[in-house]
Protein backbone atom coordinates (compact mmCIF):
# COMPACT_ATOMS: atom_id res chain seq x y z
CA UNK A 1 0.00 0.00 0.00
CA UNK A 2 2.95 2.33 0.61
CA UNK A 3 4.06 2.35 -2.67
CA UNK A 4 0.74 3.30 -4.18
CA UNK A 5 0.29 6.05 -1.31
CA UNK A 6 3.85 7.14 -2.61
CA UNK A 7 2.63 8.59 -5.20
CA UNK A 8 -1.12 8.94 -5.19
CA UNK A 9 -0.28 11.33 -2.26
CA UNK A 10 1.29 13.41 -4.94
CA UNK A 11 -1.44 13.66 -7.94
CA UNK A 12 -4.26 15.10 -8.72
CA UNK A 13 -6.94 12.94 -11.21
CA UNK A 14 -7.52 15.01 -14.09
CA UNK A 15 -10.84 13.34 -16.31
CA UNK A 16 -11.67 14.74 -19.48
CA UNK A 17 -15.29 13.85 -21.24
CA UNK A 18 -15.26 14.98 -24.45
CA UNK A 19 -17.70 14.08 -26.82
CA UNK A 20 -17.42 15.17 -30.57
CA UNK A 21 -20.34 14.11 -33.06
CA UNK A 22 -19.03 12.45 -36.29
CA UNK A 23 -20.90 13.34 -38.46
CA UNK A 24 -21.18 10.03 -40.16
CA UNK A 25 -24.12 8.08 -40.47
CA UNK A 26 -23.88 4.17 -41.50
CA UNK A 27 -23.94 3.63 -45.30
CA UNK A 28 -26.77 1.22 -46.65
CA UNK A 29 -26.94 -1.06 -49.72
CA UNK A 30 -29.62 0.79 -51.21
CA UNK A 31 -27.22 3.86 -51.18
CA UNK A 32 -24.73 2.58 -53.17
CA UNK A 33 -27.48 0.79 -55.47
CA UNK A 34 -26.19 -2.51 -55.06
CA UNK A 35 -29.01 -4.54 -56.37
CA UNK A 36 -30.22 -7.80 -54.42
CA UNK A 37 -26.77 -9.70 -54.57
CA UNK A 38 -25.34 -7.61 -51.13
CA UNK A 39 -23.11 -9.82 -48.96
CA UNK A 40 -24.14 -10.46 -45.59
CA UNK A 41 -23.13 -7.84 -42.60
CA UNK A 42 -20.98 -10.90 -40.95
CA UNK A 43 -18.91 -10.81 -44.33
CA UNK A 44 -18.56 -6.97 -45.44
CA UNK A 45 -18.81 -3.57 -43.60
CA UNK A 46 -19.78 -1.02 -45.90
CA UNK A 47 -19.02 1.28 -43.62
CA UNK A 48 -20.28 5.15 -43.41
CA UNK A 49 -21.62 8.11 -45.13
CA UNK A 50 -20.56 11.94 -44.38
CA UNK A 51 -23.64 13.52 -44.25
CA UNK A 52 -22.11 17.12 -43.23
CA UNK A 53 -18.67 18.87 -44.22
CA UNK A 54 -15.84 17.29 -42.02
CA UNK A 55 -13.91 20.73 -42.17
CA UNK A 56 -16.89 22.44 -39.63
CA UNK A 57 -16.09 19.42 -37.11
CA UNK A 58 -11.95 20.00 -37.10
CA UNK A 59 -12.16 22.61 -34.50
CA UNK A 60 -13.92 20.56 -31.98
CA UNK A 61 -10.84 17.86 -32.60
CA UNK A 62 -8.23 20.62 -32.27
CA UNK A 63 -10.10 21.48 -28.92
CA UNK A 64 -9.77 18.23 -27.58
CA UNK A 65 -6.08 17.84 -28.21
CA UNK A 66 -5.36 21.24 -27.05
CA UNK A 67 -7.33 19.66 -23.79
CA UNK A 68 -4.83 16.46 -23.51
CA UNK A 69 -1.57 18.46 -24.47
CA UNK A 70 -2.41 20.94 -21.44
CA UNK A 71 -2.88 17.81 -18.82
CA UNK A 72 0.41 16.25 -20.63
CA UNK A 73 2.70 18.87 -20.34
CA UNK A 74 3.05 18.59 -15.95
CA UNK A 75 1.17 14.83 -16.24
CA UNK A 76 0.58 11.74 -17.49
CA UNK A 77 -2.03 9.50 -18.60
CA UNK A 78 -3.37 7.43 -15.65
CA UNK A 79 -6.60 5.24 -14.85
CA UNK A 80 -8.26 6.54 -18.24
CA UNK A 81 -7.78 10.41 -17.22
CA UNK A 82 -4.47 12.34 -16.75
CA UNK A 83 -2.43 12.21 -12.77
CA UNK A 84 -0.65 15.49 -12.39
CA UNK A 85 0.94 17.04 -9.60
CA UNK A 86 -1.01 18.78 -7.11
CA UNK A 87 0.93 22.00 -7.47
CA UNK A 88 -0.22 22.37 -11.17
CA UNK A 89 -3.46 21.03 -11.10
CA UNK A 90 -5.38 24.23 -10.56
CA UNK A 91 -3.61 25.96 -13.72
CA UNK A 92 -4.59 23.05 -15.49
CA UNK A 93 -8.21 23.69 -14.46
CA UNK A 94 -8.26 27.17 -15.65
CA UNK A 95 -6.74 26.54 -19.17
CA UNK A 96 -9.15 23.85 -19.34
CA UNK A 97 -11.93 26.32 -18.29
CA UNK A 98 -10.77 28.77 -21.25
CA UNK A 99 -10.91 25.84 -23.44
CA UNK A 100 -14.69 24.55 -22.37
CA UNK A 101 -16.05 28.17 -23.40
CA UNK A 102 -14.26 28.15 -26.46
CA UNK A 103 -15.87 24.75 -27.27
CA UNK A 104 -19.21 25.61 -26.17
CA UNK A 105 -19.09 28.76 -27.97
CA UNK A 106 -18.55 26.74 -31.53
CA UNK A 107 -20.74 24.34 -30.25
CA UNK A 108 -23.75 27.18 -30.61
CA UNK A 109 -22.20 28.38 -33.61
CA UNK A 110 -22.52 25.36 -35.61
CA UNK A 111 -25.68 24.67 -34.57
CA UNK A 112 -27.10 28.10 -35.53
CA UNK A 113 -25.78 27.36 -38.83
CA UNK A 114 -26.81 23.61 -38.90
CA UNK A 115 -28.86 23.86 -41.68
CA UNK A 116 -27.56 26.03 -43.67
CA UNK A 117 -24.13 23.89 -43.80
CA UNK A 118 -26.36 20.58 -44.77
CA UNK A 119 -28.02 22.20 -47.93
CA UNK A 120 -24.58 23.50 -48.98
CA UNK A 121 -22.86 20.13 -48.12
CA UNK A 122 -25.99 18.46 -50.16
CA UNK A 123 -25.58 21.23 -53.35
CA UNK A 124 -22.19 19.89 -53.83
CA UNK A 125 -22.77 16.00 -54.17
CA UNK A 126 -26.06 16.06 -55.94
CA UNK A 127 -26.06 12.65 -56.55
CA UNK A 128 -25.94 12.01 -53.29
CA UNK A 129 -28.81 13.78 -52.32
CA UNK A 130 -31.29 11.11 -50.79
CA UNK A 131 -29.04 8.85 -49.24
CA UNK A 132 -27.45 12.32 -47.16
CA UNK A 133 -31.38 13.46 -46.22
CA UNK A 134 -32.48 9.91 -45.03
CA UNK A 135 -29.25 10.32 -42.60
CA UNK A 136 -30.09 13.58 -41.64
CA UNK A 137 -30.42 14.32 -38.21
CA UNK A 138 -31.74 17.72 -36.35
CA UNK A 139 -29.94 20.19 -34.58
CA UNK A 140 -31.06 19.81 -31.33
CA UNK A 141 -30.27 15.76 -31.21
CA UNK A 142 -26.64 16.36 -32.90
CA UNK A 143 -26.29 19.38 -30.10
CA UNK A 144 -26.12 16.53 -27.42
CA UNK A 145 -23.23 15.40 -28.91
CA UNK A 146 -21.17 17.66 -28.86
CA UNK A 147 -19.90 18.11 -25.32
CA UNK A 148 -16.93 19.33 -23.51
CA UNK A 149 -16.66 17.85 -19.52
CA UNK A 150 -13.45 17.22 -17.32
CA UNK A 151 -13.22 16.79 -13.59
CA UNK A 152 -10.80 17.50 -11.15
CA UNK A 153 -10.46 14.56 -8.38
CA UNK A 154 -8.17 13.67 -5.45
CA UNK A 155 -7.50 9.56 -5.50
CA UNK A 156 -6.93 7.60 -2.54
CA UNK A 157 -6.37 3.16 -2.73
CA UNK A 158 -9.09 1.63 -1.31
CA UNK A 159 -8.31 -1.48 1.45
CA UNK A 160 -8.17 -3.53 -1.74
CA UNK A 161 -6.86 -1.67 -4.43
CA UNK A 162 -6.96 -4.18 -7.29
CA UNK A 163 -4.85 -3.54 -9.66
CA UNK A 164 -3.91 0.10 -9.05
CA UNK A 165 -0.47 -1.02 -7.19
CA UNK A 166 0.33 -2.43 -10.82
CA UNK A 167 -0.84 0.89 -12.76
CA UNK A 168 1.24 3.02 -10.44
CA UNK A 169 3.78 0.83 -11.13
CA UNK A 170 3.86 1.48 -14.81
CA UNK A 171 3.85 5.16 -14.76
CA UNK A 172 6.99 5.92 -14.93
CA UNK A 173 7.40 3.38 -18.15
CA UNK A 174 4.39 5.63 -19.53
CA UNK A 175 6.07 8.81 -18.99
CA UNK A 176 9.38 7.75 -20.97
CA UNK A 177 6.96 6.59 -23.94
CA UNK A 178 4.97 10.53 -23.81
CA UNK A 179 8.76 11.80 -23.45
CA UNK A 180 9.70 9.98 -26.80
CA UNK A 181 6.85 11.51 -28.78
CA UNK A 182 7.64 14.42 -27.43
CA UNK A 183 11.17 14.15 -28.75
CA UNK A 184 10.17 13.28 -32.44
CA UNK A 185 9.84 17.53 -32.63
CA UNK A 186 13.75 17.30 -32.52
CA UNK A 187 14.20 15.04 -35.54
CA UNK A 188 15.98 16.96 -38.28
CA UNK A 189 17.70 19.51 -35.78
CA UNK A 190 20.94 17.75 -35.37
CA UNK A 191 22.14 15.12 -38.53
CA UNK A 192 23.51 17.26 -41.43
CA UNK A 193 24.43 20.01 -39.52
CA UNK A 194 26.55 21.73 -37.70
CA UNK A 195 24.77 24.59 -35.16
CA UNK A 196 21.51 23.80 -33.52
CA UNK A 197 18.91 26.56 -33.71
CA UNK A 198 17.51 27.78 -30.43
CA UNK A 199 14.02 26.90 -31.39
CA UNK A 200 14.54 23.36 -30.55
CA UNK A 201 16.12 24.37 -27.02
CA UNK A 202 12.07 25.20 -26.60
CA UNK A 203 11.57 21.51 -26.93
CA UNK A 204 14.32 20.57 -25.00
CA UNK A 205 12.87 22.70 -21.69
CA UNK A 206 9.48 21.12 -22.35
CA UNK A 207 11.00 17.81 -21.83
CA UNK A 208 12.86 18.53 -18.79
CA UNK A 209 9.92 20.63 -17.44
CA UNK A 210 7.64 17.75 -17.78
CA UNK A 211 9.91 15.20 -16.17
CA UNK A 212 11.43 17.24 -13.33
CA UNK A 213 7.19 17.58 -12.52
CA UNK A 214 6.72 14.38 -12.13
CA UNK A 215 9.99 13.00 -10.91
CA UNK A 216 8.68 11.48 -7.82
CA UNK A 217 6.81 9.11 -9.91
CA UNK A 218 10.07 6.68 -10.31
CA UNK A 219 13.54 7.27 -9.39
CA UNK A 220 14.88 6.49 -12.60
CA UNK A 221 13.29 10.04 -13.78
CA UNK A 222 15.68 12.59 -12.12
CA UNK A 223 19.22 11.31 -13.41
CA UNK A 224 17.62 12.23 -16.74
CA UNK A 225 16.71 16.03 -15.71
CA UNK A 226 20.20 15.99 -14.51
CA UNK A 227 21.62 15.01 -17.63
CA UNK A 228 19.63 18.03 -19.10
CA UNK A 229 20.27 20.38 -16.75
CA UNK A 230 23.86 20.05 -16.79
CA UNK A 231 23.71 19.86 -20.20
CA UNK A 232 21.58 23.54 -20.24
CA UNK A 233 24.55 25.07 -17.76
CA UNK A 234 27.03 24.97 -20.12
CA UNK A 235 25.09 26.09 -23.23
CA UNK A 236 26.48 29.28 -25.04
CA UNK A 237 24.35 32.48 -24.45
CA UNK A 238 27.01 34.82 -27.11
CA UNK A 239 27.56 32.27 -29.99
CA UNK A 240 26.15 29.73 -31.77
CA UNK A 241 25.46 25.87 -30.38
CA UNK A 242 27.92 24.31 -32.05
CA UNK A 243 31.28 21.62 -31.69
CA UNK A 244 31.13 19.14 -28.63
CA UNK A 245 28.19 20.60 -26.91
CA UNK A 246 26.38 20.60 -29.78
CA UNK A 247 27.05 16.80 -30.43
CA UNK A 248 26.45 16.44 -26.75
CA UNK A 249 23.17 17.82 -27.90
CA UNK A 250 22.53 14.86 -30.14
CA UNK A 251 23.28 12.79 -28.09
CA UNK A 252 20.40 13.73 -25.38
CA UNK A 253 17.84 14.29 -28.60
CA UNK A 254 19.03 10.20 -29.48
CA UNK A 255 18.46 9.44 -25.50
CA UNK A 256 14.83 11.23 -25.17
CA UNK A 257 13.90 9.65 -28.74
CA UNK A 258 14.10 6.23 -26.95
CA UNK A 259 11.90 5.35 -23.92
CA UNK A 260 14.31 1.88 -23.23
CA UNK A 261 17.34 4.25 -23.24
CA UNK A 262 16.22 6.58 -20.57
CA UNK A 263 14.87 3.66 -18.70
CA UNK A 264 18.79 2.39 -18.63
CA UNK A 265 20.28 5.37 -18.36
CA UNK A 266 18.30 6.51 -15.27
CA UNK A 267 18.37 3.25 -13.67
CA UNK A 268 21.68 3.17 -14.03
CA UNK A 269 22.43 6.57 -13.03
CA UNK A 270 20.44 6.02 -9.71
CA UNK A 271 22.39 2.44 -8.53
CA UNK A 272 25.47 4.66 -8.97
CA UNK A 273 24.47 7.48 -6.89
CA UNK A 274 23.23 4.66 -4.24
CA UNK A 275 26.89 3.15 -4.28
CA UNK A 276 25.78 0.38 -6.05
CA UNK A 277 25.33 -1.35 -9.98
CA UNK A 278 22.46 -1.48 -11.90
CA UNK A 279 19.94 -4.52 -11.81
CA UNK A 280 17.28 -5.53 -12.98
CA UNK A 281 15.12 -4.80 -10.63
CA UNK A 282 16.14 -0.99 -10.36
CA UNK A 283 12.79 -0.13 -12.01
CA UNK A 284 11.22 -1.79 -8.76
CA UNK A 285 13.08 0.03 -6.27
CA UNK A 286 10.85 2.34 -4.42
CA UNK A 287 11.95 6.14 -2.90
CA UNK A 288 10.28 8.62 -1.20
CA UNK A 289 12.78 11.18 -2.64
CA UNK A 290 11.08 14.42 -4.01
CA UNK A 291 12.76 16.21 -6.22
CA UNK A 292 13.99 18.50 -3.72
CA UNK A 293 15.70 15.71 -2.07
CA UNK A 294 17.94 14.20 -4.67
CA UNK A 295 21.52 15.40 -4.78
CA UNK A 296 23.33 16.09 -8.10
CA UNK A 297 24.87 12.52 -9.80
CA UNK A 298 28.24 12.74 -9.49
CA UNK A 299 28.52 9.70 -12.92
CA UNK A 300 26.06 12.29 -14.80
CA UNK A 301 28.60 15.29 -14.97
CA UNK A 302 31.79 13.11 -15.53
CA UNK A 303 29.96 11.45 -18.40
CA UNK A 304 29.48 15.03 -19.90
CA UNK A 305 32.90 16.13 -19.09
CA UNK A 306 34.06 12.90 -20.94
CA UNK A 307 32.12 13.57 -23.75
CA UNK A 308 33.30 16.67 -24.13
CA UNK A 309 36.93 15.15 -24.29
CA UNK A 310 35.99 12.24 -26.67
CA UNK A 311 34.16 14.96 -29.22
CA UNK A 312 36.95 17.14 -29.04
CA UNK A 313 39.41 13.92 -30.16
CA UNK A 314 36.81 13.62 -33.06
CA UNK A 315 35.82 16.76 -33.95
CA UNK A 316 38.07 19.38 -32.90
CA UNK A 317 41.80 20.35 -31.68
CA UNK A 318 40.96 20.91 -28.08
CA UNK A 319 38.08 22.14 -25.83
CA UNK A 320 36.48 25.65 -25.87
CA UNK A 321 35.23 27.39 -22.47
CA UNK A 322 31.72 28.15 -22.43
CA UNK A 323 32.80 32.11 -21.59
CA UNK A 324 36.05 32.87 -24.04
CA UNK A 325 35.57 34.93 -26.13
CA UNK A 326 36.09 33.93 -29.63
CA UNK A 327 36.72 35.59 -32.73
CA UNK A 328 35.14 33.65 -35.30
CA UNK A 329 36.97 34.64 -38.66
CA UNK A 330 39.94 33.90 -36.56
CA UNK A 331 39.19 30.93 -35.19
CA UNK A 332 36.66 29.15 -37.74
CA UNK A 333 34.84 26.02 -36.40
CA UNK A 334 35.77 22.23 -36.81
CA UNK A 335 32.92 21.20 -39.05
CA UNK A 336 30.77 19.32 -36.96
CA UNK A 337 30.64 16.10 -39.31
CA UNK A 338 33.98 16.06 -41.10
CA UNK A 339 32.96 11.86 -40.50
CA UNK A 340 30.07 10.18 -42.43
CA UNK A 341 26.64 10.96 -40.39
CA UNK A 342 26.52 7.52 -39.48
CA UNK A 343 30.12 7.06 -37.68
CA UNK A 344 29.47 9.92 -35.92
CA UNK A 345 26.36 9.10 -34.44
CA UNK A 346 27.47 5.84 -33.58
CA UNK A 347 30.11 7.42 -31.50
CA UNK A 348 27.67 9.27 -29.50
CA UNK A 349 24.90 6.63 -29.03
CA UNK A 350 28.22 4.62 -27.84
CA UNK A 351 29.02 6.92 -25.57
CA UNK A 352 25.44 7.75 -23.89
CA UNK A 353 24.40 4.23 -24.27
Amino acid sequence: MHTITHVTDRITLVMLNVAIWSGRKKLRAEDLKLGTEVPPEELVSLGSKRVCDPESLKIFHRLKKGAERTCLQVGTRFLGGFAVPHAHAESIAESLAVLKLEFDTETRAFLAGYDRALEEWISNLPAWEDPIRRAIEPAEVVGTRLRFGYQIVRIAPAEQPGTLEEEVQGLGDGIFAEVEQMARELEGSFEGKEKLHRRALGTFRRIREKLACLSFVDQRIHPVVDTLDHWFARLPTDRPIEGPIFNEGMGLALLLSDAERMARHGAGQWAVQQGGAPSASDSDMESDATPTEVTPLPLAVQSAMDFEAEMDALFGDGPVEADTDIDVQDHPPEPAFARPVEETVADVEGFFF
